[in-house]
């Protein structure tokens, strides 16, 4: 019987690594796990066999091109990890709590499950761009610490949302998978003891797991020809790798999280003198040490030898991520085997010896932990004889919009987009403390949603939060033109309801007049005596729309819901437009 795959897709990295390390928790006898980030979707072939989950019902637009015409797909439906809500469960009822996470969509999600499962306190959303009304007593972010602001309140990360019981209990019905509720909720339930906190940052090796421990292929998919490098910064580290590659002894590379380092090392390795050979992979963050041993160096136990990634990778490249987080413990024993070409498995007794391209990764100098006597001194200098450090996207501005297009283009074939100057020009003002990732996860976020070019309002708003606090000329907009007009128009009607949401806008026209925010009920009232009669469904729809649109601040709260400067334009040019 062919082996049944599961195709993980999902654009932030991290998010992709917890659901399917919970996957394989689940199912990993039973299935292949196959993780696909975005931006590797256009050199990834899907078949019409594999079952598609998708991690939110956002990105579907830009993996529709990417399936196959007989392909099924899954979205997935999001739960929280219970095992890492003991402080958030124990509170006292009626607690104040403000909720973090990364988008509009994402917060308002995640708040309306925590109604319906954890109803004792009050929950308000996080707007970066608007000041926070009152005092909470917790502050809880499911996964996203880097977005919380410091000093609020005491903050409860309970973890990223993981895969819902009803979507396993989906994929185990199209897979035709004859198990019972009870043998999937248990297996559930240990999915989730293994992704608590204490191995949250446990981060997926895509290259080699328990699916591939025997298989030996080439799996280095970029190459130099694929790294833009305009910059002056870029294009001296490309020189020395590639001055590198063609040499035997190990490369190191190190810069900061999202500087393309896994892509340089692929590249390093089609330019090598090895390439014929296999190319694999481990990450060394978070990983227990004896599993860590085990995946290196192999292991001879109950009388089963499974061989490790120095003996799979014979004859070809093994790059080892993150080795700044290898263990003191095993630095030595590291060592030794390179220093002498043989390794000895984990139980076992006879030396093998290996024929291996080493390449190291790490988001930290190394020199610097040798002085900090957290990294060996022996193992750096065998390490680091050649080494290239990989510049920020602070210092490659001259790549950033080569970076964007090309991105677009290529990995998300969407030639369609359009990204005016401007736009250039105001993402470049922003950090980009995630570097090429995190400008690659933002650009996807705003493909996702309808429109032919990217601008500030798609950003995602933890960004324009964040650049309309650096920026005074981030200022409401004073006009709305004819084509913005038309949009607006265009967008509300695609829904079937223009006349419905003008009327809303004036009732919250009417409220900043009288400097009033009104709740749904309100809304309902008032709409009614114009003739308007909605369910409390339809106007949470109708108002959904015009946050989205940026024409309403829907918020939690006190604050209440408010009519935008960009939604008294719209009003007001409408007006001018009829008369």
């Amino acid at each position: 019987m062919a082996e049944k795959t599961i195709t993980i897709i999902s654009i932030q990295d991290e998010y992709l690594s917890i659901i399917s390390k919970q996957m394989t928790e689940l199912a990993g006898d039973l299935v292949r796990i196959r993780p696909i980030t975005i931006k590797n979707l256009a050199r990834e072939k899907i078949s019409k066999d594999e079952i598609v989950l998708l991690g939110t019902d956002f990105i579907l637009p830009l993996v529709t091109p990417f399936l196959p015409d007989e392909g099924r797909y899954i979205i997935c439906k999001r739960g929280f990890n219970y095992v890492n809500m003991g402080k958030l469960l124990s509170a006292p009822k009626g607690k104040k709590i403000l909720v973090v996470n990364d988008t509009e969509q994402t917060t308002k999600e995640t708040i309306q499950s925590l109604k319906e499962v954890v109803f004792e306190h009050e929950y308000y959303a996080y707007y970066p761009d608007a000041s926070i009304p009152e005092k909470f007593d917790f502050v809880l972010t499911p996964g996203e610490m880097q977005l919380v602001p410091e000093g609020l309140a005491e903050v409860i990360d309970i973890g990223y949302r993981l895969i819902s019981l009803d979507t396993i209990f989906e994929i185990f019905d199209i897979l035709e998978l004859d198990f019972s509720k009870s043998f999937l909720t248990n297996r559930y339930m240990k999915s989730l003891v293994a992704l608590s906190n204490q191995n949250k940052n446990l981060k997926i090796d895509s290259t080699f797991n328990k699916w591939d421990e025997h298989r030996v292929s080439k799996t280095a998919n970029y190459y130099f020809e694929d790294v833009i490098a305009y910059s002056q910064a870029m294009s001296d580290a490309l020189y020395i790798l590639k001055k590198f590659a063609g040499l035997h002894d190990p490369v190191h590379i190190f810069g900061e999280t999202g500087t393309g380092k896994r892509m340089l090392a692929q590249a390093i390795h089609n330019d090598s003198p090895v390439n014929r050979g296999p190319y694999l992979n481990i990450n060394c963050a978070a990983r227990p040490l004896d599993v860590l041993e085990r995946d290196l160096f192999g292991s001879e136990m109950d009388g089963k030898i499974s061989p490790g990634l120095f003996e799979l990778a014979s004859g070809g490249t093994l790059c080892i991520e993150e080795i700044d987080e290898i263990p003191l413990s095993l630095q030595g024993r590291l060592l030794q085997v390179l220093a002498e070409g043989q390794i000895i498995r984990v139980g076992g007794h006879l030396p093998i010896p290996i024929d291996v391209r080493l390449i190291t990764t790490s988001h930290s100098d190394l020199s610097v932990l040798v002085d900090e006597n957290k990294f060996r001194r022996d193992l750096f200098y065998y390490l680091a004889a050649l080494t290239c450090k990989i510049p920020s996207l602070s210092e490659r501005k001259e790549d950033f919009e080569t970076l964007i297009q090309i991105y677009l283009k290529s990995h998300l074939q969407r030639n369609d987009l359009n990204i005016p100057q401007d736009m250039i020009q105001l993402l470049m003002q922003y950090s980009w403390p995630g570097n090429v990732k995190e400008l690659f996860n933002a650009v996807s976020y705003m493909a996702c949603l309808k429109g032919k070019k990217l601008s500030f309002e798609l950003l995602p708003f933890y960004i324009k939060g964040r650049l309309r606090k650096n920026n005074a000329e981030l200022a409401p907009p004073q006009e709305l033109s004819e084509p913005e007009l038309d949009e607006l128009v265009v967008s509300i009607e695609g829904h079937g309801f223009l006349e419905e949401s003008l009327a809303i806008l004036e009732v919250f026209e009417q409220g900043k007049k009288q400097r009033k925010s009104f709740g749904r009920t309100v809304v309902r009232e008032m709409l009614q005596s114009k003739g308007i009669i909605l369910t409390e469904q339809q106007l949470r729809l109708r108002l959904e729309v015009l946050n989205q649109l940026e024409l309403l601040n829907v918020r939690q709260g006190r604050s209440g819901t408010t009519i935008s400067r960009k939604g008294e334009l719209f009003l007001e040019k409408l007006r001018l437009e009829n008369n």
